[in-house]
């Protein structure tokens, strides 16, 4: 699927030039959004947009290639990501790439993305970092497993009902509690037939099997559109605006049960500023700062409506 022999959603990059090597490395990334690639279909059926994760997923699998590793780079923190605009089925995204070494197995990464009209599209400041690095990471010590308290959220087909997305992009199961407008608890199991796993060759490590921490992201996202959908107060299309200060612990593998935690801190017209964490059982994989989500009229993000119109 992705030509590499480790787990990842989708080839998120079709090519990269080196620009430049060593200290200060320059690249550019070439992705064209295919509605064909894995994941895509299920994303926004009926409207082909690329999801912001899938650019840090680009990020890690060009930097992996950059360096030769042995076992893939992962994504240790998000510092920043802002998505500036809808990268659509068909778009031509370049990605300008700067990557710096920030301590040992540690690499900084800063990327500025542009669609083919010019119009630009991400802003990303992200640390990768090797396997050492990941299994040295470790979540703040005053991190306890929360309680879900609530009552329960909208079952399976509720979740269908109000979520813009299908299998296999579809990355919530159930809802153990939700306080409306306030928190929710959200469980996601991670299966070995996931299309991030598919096309793997026999005989490969186990490391290779780590989920995409894109992909755990993005079901921590999608459960907080579930909790913005309940204050009432969401309209249009749901869509990532920014992520701050997202930081990664450990390895999660297939048989995983993850438990997202999302608090809204900050609600606004049109947008809603939340935090929160993820937990493997009473292991915490990864704590998000803030992640901004803003609610767009369609024809703000489908600009076939906006030609035809």
């Amino acid at each position: 699927m992705t030509g590499a022999a480790y787990a990842a959603p989708l080839r998120a990059v079709d090519r990269i030039e080196v620009l430049s090597e060593g200290p200060g490395a320059r690249l550019v990334l070439h992705k064209t959004v295919d509605p064909d690639d894995p994941y895509m279909a299920g994303h926004f059926p009926g409207l082909t947009l690329l999801p912001a994760v899938f650019v840090l997923e680009a990020l890690r699998q060009a930097v992996t290639t950059l360096v030769g590793a042995d076992e893939p780079l992962n994504l240790l923190e998000v510092r920043s990501g802002r998505w500036l605009a809808p990268m659509q089925g068909g778009d031509e995204i370049r990605l300008d790439v700067t990557v710096t070494q920030a301590g040992a197995g540690h690499r900084l990464v800063t990327a500025d993305g542009v669609r083919q009209d010019g119009t630009p599209v991400a802003a990303v400041k992200a640390t990768l970092g090797d396997r050492d690095a990941v299994l040295a990471a470790q979540p703040p010590a005053d991190l306890a497993p929360p309680a879900a308290d609530g009552p329960p959220g909208p079952d399976y087909t509720g979740i269908l009902g109000l979520l813009p997305v299908r299998h296999p992009m579809l990355m919530v199961d159930r809802v153990e509690a939700l306080d409306p407008g306030r928190v929710i608890t959200v469980t996601k199991a991670v299966s070995g037939s996931e299309p991030c796993y598919q096309g793997l060759p026999d005989g490969l490590p186990l490391s290779r099997y780590m989920y995409p921490r894109s992909l755990m992201l993005e079901s921590f996202g999608q459960a907080s559109v579930l909790l913005w959908l309940s204050t009432g107060t969401a309209e249009g299309v749901p869509v990532a605006a920014a992520f701050r200060d997202c930081r990664f612990f450990g390895e999660v593998r297939p048989g995983a049960v993850l438990r997202h935690v999302s608090r809204i801190d900050r609600l606004m017209t049109d947008n809603v500023f939340v935090s929160g964490q993820t937990w493997d059982g009473d292991r915490c994989v990864m704590t998000v700062g803030a992640l901004v989500g803003s609610s767009r009229p369609r024809e703000r993000v489908d600009r076939a409506l906006t030609s035809a119109s």
